[in-house]
């Protein structure tokens, strides 16, 4: 399970709030699978992730281009790859329905990106946060 902290703060509200709702989701998600629900569970976390990364991703992509984030092409880049990641999931969903292993790799991935990417990047926000307020 993920805890959220201090750590994942990227400085701008609206960034963290929607990255706890991801925090949520992929913890449900763990649950599910632990307890052998995900194969009613998988559908709305694909949805999930679907809508969260047409609308997350567009949101924190403006803020970083709007603060001149050092970072922010390089998330365009990880925000790229993760969609396509997403897309390869749907796609074998769709075609292999649902086992076990998909259930427990989609968790794999959407938790181990998560903290690599707030963590790796999305952190680097803060610090545009701090310099813009000092301007």
């Amino acid at each position: 399970m993920l805890q959220w902290n201090a750590m994942y703060e990227s400085g701008v509200q609206e960034v963290d709030e929607q990255h706890k709702k991801l925090f949520e989701m992929v913890n449900a998600f763990d649950k599910s699978i632990r307890d052998q629900t995900a194969e009613k569970t998988i559908n709305e976390t694909l949805d999930f992730l679907g809508n969260y990364v047409q609308t997350h991703f567009k949101h924190e992509e403006k803020c970083m281009a709007e603060m001149r984030c050092p970072v922010a092409e390089k998330n365009v880049h990880a925000h790229n790859a993760f969609l396509q990641t997403y897309t390869e999931f749907v796609q074998r969903f769709k075609s292999e329905g649902f086992s076990d292993v998909l259930a427990k790799e989609l968790h794999k991935t959407a938790e181990a990106w998560l903290v690599k990417h707030i963590c790796g990047i999305d952190v680097h926000l803060k610090f545009c946060v701090k310099k813009g307020a000092n301007a």
